[in-house]
């Protein structure tokens, strides 16, 4: 029996803020079916079927559930099980590819709104290419080097004077089991004695700007949520605000100048995102500098501190109310 459903969410089991939109399109009678892409493969299956034009149509069974056609699709995160210790690695690889691939190709045909599609979520997590756009829009970016030659790096150090680096794509690893974080780092001239190790993987490297917050920007739609967070308030924050364990880092509310808006907006419209979380930095003397969006970045602590309504703007529109 099929289970119709106005809402369809591609999520993961550990993602909180899954949880609280999906308790508020329950609070306003919107159905919706949710995919915690971790079941699968090893727990949960999944069957799509296809009937041929003109009576094209695709109906999608996730664990007994069957959809079609749903008014919105959140794709928010994908997150994938961990192996068994009897499972080969290759063939654990290759299931999850086959998953990935079935999974995806289910729901990429459905003609709904979505927050964001897939394709665009890939593209925008190209760190050089926001950048990129970013700036052929009128932001402001940082100086930039992105290499993993050490005799560049060295001459970007000199020229920048002070520099941090970070990540190209992902700020996480695993190593002997255990996950890590990469923060973003600021480059002291002692770190070049080992310079060499940086031929291993391309990094970012950026001109150290001085700040006065860091800016969190989330937008949902056409709707903008700017956050200033007095990072500098804190020596375990000034460089990455992530890195700090301080619960009190003070943030406020901000309201952005019309053009950096304006900006904003076009950036995210160019990517193809309707949902993006922002960072930015405001330096000294008031200017804005763009960093980088995160199109599935999260949000809760920010209305747990300052009650914006973020949660309930992305259930507004998944649900389809009031606002584009």
């Amino acid at each position: 029996m099929r289970n119709e459903c106005a809402v369809l969410i591609v999520s993961t089991i550990a993602d909180v803020a899954t949880d609280e939109v999906a308790a508020k399109l329950s609070d306003r009678g919107v159905s919706f079916l949710r995919i915690n892409t971790e079941n699968y493969p090893l727990s949960g299956t999944l069957s799509t079927t296809l009937t041929p034009a003109p009576e094209h149509s695709v109906v999608s069974e996730f664990d007994q559930r069957q959809f079609s056609s749903p008014v919105s699709v959140w794709y928010r995160r994908m997150r994938t099980p961990s192996r068994p210790d009897d499972m080969d690695s290759g063939m654990y690889e290759f299931c999850l590819q086959e998953n990935r691939a079935a999974l995806l190709g289910s729901i990429l045909s459905a003609s709904a709104r979505w927050m964001s599609h897939p394709q665009a979520v890939w593209l925008a997590e190209n760190k050089p290419y926001q950048l990129s756009l970013a700036s052929s829009l009128g932001l402001r970016i940082p100086r930039t080097l992105i290499s993993n030659d050490p005799a560049t790096i060295q001459e970007t150090f000199s020229r920048f004077s002070q520099m941090i680096v970070k990540p190209v794509r992902s700020g996480h690893f695993v190593r002997d089991g255990k996950e890590y974080s990469v923060f973003t780092s600021r480059v002291l001239s002692s770190h070049l004695e080992k310079i060499e190790s940086a031929r291993l993987a391309p990094s970012i490297y950026q001109e150290l700007i001085p700040k006065k917050f860091d800016i969190r920007v989330t937008i949902v739609g056409r709707r903008l949520f700017a956050v200033a967070i007095d990072s500098q308030s804190d020596p375990d924050a000034m460089v990455d605000w992530r890195k700090t364990t301080n619960a009190k880092l003070p943030h406020y509310p901000l309201t952005l100048p019309i053009e950096i808006e304006k900006h904003l907006l076009n950036f995210m419209q160019l990517l193809g995102l309707t949902f993006g979380a922002i960072d930015m930095i405001q330096t000294p003397d008031g200017e804005f500098v763009f960093l980088e969006v995160n199109p599935s970045g999260q949000w809760l602590w920010i209305d747990d501190i300052l009650s914006l309504g973020i949660s309930d703007a992305v259930a507004d529109w998944l649900a389809g109310e009031g606002h584009p």
